[in-house]
């Protein structure tokens, strides 16, 4: 049973360091770069970075306001 949440915590702990650099990426580009894609899949694998990528994708476009100003790039007048 340990082991099950271990695996549980490990596995959550990804997706969101996954997560939270997808994020950072598309403020500071205005989208996801190919070579930070190419890293995430490398790190933790194909399925746990595509199924981020659109997790946070179909937030967006279902029109969560807090994910649209999340994903806004920053202006200097956010500085």
């Amino acid at each position: 049973m340990k082991e099950l949440i271990s695996y549980d915590n490990e596995f959550g702990k990804a997706e969101l360091e996954c997560e939270d650099a997808i994020i950072s990426d598309k403020q500071r580009f205005g989208r996801v770069r190919t070579s930070l894609m190419k890293h995430l899949r490398s790190k933790y694998g194909e399925k746990t970075a595509n199924r981020t990528l659109s997790r946070i994708n179909k937030r967006a476009s279902n029109g969560s306001l807090r994910m649209r100003r999340q994903l806004e790039p920053l202006s200097f007048d956010d500085i």
